[in-house]
């Protein structure tokens, strides 16, 4: 029998170098960067769009739970939550309530004011007039 022996062919070692390094390490930390920045941007977003959601849902709440019980229900609303005094709905940080305010839905559903509500956030602001005795209100987004 023979002998053989394969020998392996030797490859010369590839590295990067350490300038290629660092750029590639920029190049990803950039994008990482500049796309958690917009992540953000749309989870504010997108936060602010729930909230209003909720705020109208608790308001229409606030109104059947009044007809329903045949009693006078008052919404309260202040700087940093809006309650009805069963539920209650935190303003998130990127969002201001103008004023305070407290809202009275009576035994009908109805409310007593025709007051503004206003939300202003760093890209708008979102007013509720309240209409009268329907309990219905109109909202602007400016």
């Amino acid at each position: 029998m023979r002998n053989m022996v394969v020998k392996a062919a030797q490859l010369p070692i590839r590295a990067f170098t350490l300038l290629e390094s660092l750029v590639t390490l920029a190049v990803v930390a950039f994008l990482t960067l500049s796309l958690s920045g917009s992540v953000t941007g749309i989870f504010q977003q997108v936060e602010t769009n729930l909230f209003y959601l909720r705020f109208e849902y608790l308001y229409r709440d606030s109104q059947r739970l009044a007809a329903a019980e045949g009693t006078n229900i008052e919404l309260q609303l202040t700087k940093d939550k809006i309650s009805n005094g069963r539920t209650s709905l935190s303003i998130p940080e990127n969002i201001h309530l103008d004023k305070g305010q407290t809202l009275v839905f009576d035994a009908k559903g109805g409310n007593s004011s025709l007051s503004k509500i206003r939300f202003s956030s760093n890209k708008e602001v979102v007013t509720y007039q309240l209409n009268m005795g329907s309990g219905k209100y109109k909202k602007t987004v400016s």
